[in-house]
């Protein structure tokens, strides 16, 4: 037989005899079988066998196994140990505490991984050897999902600790593991180091909340323990405060007692193998390598143009790092904030990113839907946390990133007046504004803000952008050189006459050109003049509004 159908025939006999001497027997040609290929005894196999027949559904209690073999609660006491090292093999897992405590039963449940499922599928022993000489990325993955999987209780905390233990001993050649032994951490120190390390390499996070890393510690090392680690984070007296390895977020020159962070004595020491510069470049929409930002031809009218060039030499690093150091020795503001406005399609954006792709700097690119929430005071939390974590950029080797409001209005705009309740969505979005203008007042790098309607801003904003540029329409000889740009084999007549016949902003342009491109794609030739008026024609053509209401 093979060994899946090994475990069949072991949980038929069970399921007909129970755990009796009678199924050992009747069973031992197919225990030893399946024994010497997990290295388990007849009653360790024949456990695992049970757990095994429910693959792929919930977890199995003790109380179920009981059911099955027929037997008593109290009989399946003598099998603790059995479960105990099923589970020490990493054959078996104890379900969450969570999920424990929920169903009430008095009974730990246990489910088999399906990395074991597979070994036994193909008949091979199972090796947890995953743990074994890893490099610094590979640790802090592990670690990462070892985290990951106590949070969504899926793992035991016992199971976490031991499997945290077995990562950092399998793993001595780590500077993380060589530090953590060094400084003597023990199992909450080491835990909470883990757990900022993660945090910064797999999740850009440089700052983690206080109050949610309490929640999440207390559920590992127990609520009364993480209340005298509450206490001596606020009194400064935790290891971690006195050593140097943690410290609170600081925010205009204060500590804010809400922000926890590693010091760069901790990155230093403890993440000395990882290549901080490269493993803290950010990934995801939301940020954009300078590197990968490609060469686009913008136009503008003289005026505008010359304020681009202006800002662009501004912003090289050369010249900025010298122009903070000056304002800050006559006690000025260091920070950078320009407002980008005009109307649609006229290239602000873009700009942002030619002037990033120049300057060799990255963007941290704000997603306004992204600070919306409808809890109250959640708003609040995360447009904070936006310039948290700028904060943190800022502290990475390299040019300072790019802060980049896209289409600002929606947070920048004139605030509101509030009636006598104070509160609902009005006093939400006042806050949200008090908060960018403190931050703006404290800023330390760049931020760049578009906006279609300027006029909308509210009056406070004003002083705090220290550029301004208003964007235009382009000129009659920018659009001309935008037309032959985009359809190179457009002649210039006929650019002109495109251009004396549409008022169209740039954006619009490429969007025609665009649309130019996928016709050439199809037909094989280019368009023809007349077919480039259709286009154009099509651009100008505005959807009816929407009625809302009741029709008669």
């Amino acid at each position: 037989m093979n060994t899946i159908e090994n475990f069949e025939k072991i949980i038929s006999l069970a399921r007909k005899n129970g755990f009796s001497s009678a199924f050992f027997e009747s069973a031992k040609e197919h225990l030893d079988a399946a024994g010497n290929l997990l290295k388990t005894n007849p009653t360790q196999t024949a456990l695992f066998a049970l757990l095994l027949e429910h693959f792929g559904e919930d977890s199995v209690s003790l109380k179920d196994l009981a059911k099955t073999l027929k037997c008593g609660k109290m009989q399946l006491i003598k099998y603790m140990d059995d479960f105990e090292y099923l589970r020490r093999k990493k054959l078996i897992r104890p379900e969450g505490s969570a999920r424990f405590l929920r169903n009430n039963s008095g009974f730990p449940e246990y489910y088999v991984p399906m990395d074991v499922v597979n070994a036994v599928r193909n008949g091979v022993e199972y090796k947890s050897d995953a743990y074994e000489n890893l490099n610094p990325e590979e640790f802090f993955e592990c670690a990462d999902g070892l985290i990951a999987s106590a949070k969504q209780d899926e793992i035991c905390t016992e199971t976490f600790v031991e499997e945290i233990k077995d990562l950092l001993g399998r793993n001595p050649q780590l500077c993380f593991v060589k530090k953590y032994a060094e400084y003597d951490l023990k199992e909450g120190s080491g835990i909470i180091m883990l757990v900022f390390c993660c945090a910064l390499l797999n999740h850009d996070k440089d700052v983690l909340e206080v109050d949610h890393f309490i929640n999440f510690l207390s559920e590992i090392i127990g609520r009364g323990e993480t209340r005298k680690i509450k206490g001596r984070f606020k009194s400064r007296e935790h290891k971690l405060f006195e050593t140097g390895l943690i410290e609170y977020d600081c925010n205009n020159n204060m500590a804010d007692t809400k922000y926890l962070r590693l010091t760069e004595k901790a990155k230093n020491e403890f993440l000395a193998d990882v290549d901080l510069k490269e493993k803290t470049k950010r990934k995801g929409d939301n940020y954009i390598l300078a590197e990968n930002i490609k060469m686009k031809s913008l136009y503008y009218s003289d005026k505008v143009k010359s304020r681009i060039n202006e800002l662009s030499t501004l912003l090289k690093e050369d010249n900025f790092s010298g122009i903070q150091k000056r304002l800050a020795e006559n006690g000025m503001r260091t920070g950078f904030a320009c407002i980008f406005s005009g109307p649609p399609g006229t290239g602000k954006t873009e700009t942002v990113y030619q002037i990033a792709r120049e300057t060799g700097r990255d963007i941290m690119m704000v997603d306004i839907s992204d600070t919306k929430s409808m809890w109250f005071g959640e708003s609040e939390k995360r447009i904070k946390a936006v310039f948290i974590k700028y904060r943190g950029a800022l502290k990475s080797p390299g040019p300072a990133p790019i802060l980049l409001f896209n289409e600002a209005d929606a947070v920048l705009g004139k605030r509101q007046e509030l009636g006598e309740s104070r509160s609902g969505p009005g006093q939400t979005e006042n806050a949200i504004q008090n908060i960018i203008l403190q931050e703006m007042e404290d800023l330390n790098g760049i931020l760049i803000a578009t906006t279609n309607m300027v006029t909308n801003f509210d009056k406070a904003f004003e002083r705090r952008f220290l550029y301004k540029i208003e964007f235009e329409n382009p000129d009659t000889q920018a659009k001309k050189l935008m037309w032959q740009s985009h359809i190179p084999s457009l002649c210039g007549s006929d650019a002109e006459e495109l251009d004396n016949k549409y008022e169209f902003s740039g954006g619009q342009i490429e969007n025609i050109a665009r649309k130019n491109t996928v016709s050439y794609i199809l037909k094989g030739t280019d368009a023809d003049f007349s077919s480039l008026e259709t286009l154009c024609n099509e651009e100008l053509k505005k959807k009816a509004p929407k009625r809302i209401g009741f029709c008669a």
